[in-house]
């Protein structure tokens, strides 16, 4: 029935054994927490790193919009920048200006 029958002599020794089982056995069970809370935490790094690769993605995807639709606003002939300047030389009534490095690029 797992008792042991102890003495005086033997008591303290009998108690510090128990506390060293008692011990490592606490220290088992914290181990295996560490170890499903590293596990978890991976998984969730994990997913992180993928969101991270799929912003990225969006945002490339974003900048080849935007400069297409800059492109198709300033570059070729025709071009709508190209146009409102050439109104505005002509003497079209306006209060503001486009920003320099669009003209420039345009002249």
């Amino acid at each position: 029935q797992n008792i042991v029958i102890v003495s005086t002599s033997t008591l303290l020794a009998t108690l510090r054994t128990i506390a060293s089982i008692w011990k490592q056995e606490h220290q088992n069970r914290n181990a295996l927490d560490i170890a499903k809370s590293a596990g978890d935490m991976y998984d969730k790094f994990v997913a992180f790193v993928e969101d991270m690769e799929t912003l990225g993605t969006r945002l490339k995807q974003t900048q080849n919009t935007y400069d297409n639709a800059i492109n198709k606003l300033s570059e070729g002939k025709g071009n709508l920048i190209g146009r409102a300047q050439k109104m505005k030389q002509m003497g079209a009534n306006a209060s503001k200006s486009l920003p320099g490095h669009l003209i420039k690029d345009e002249e």
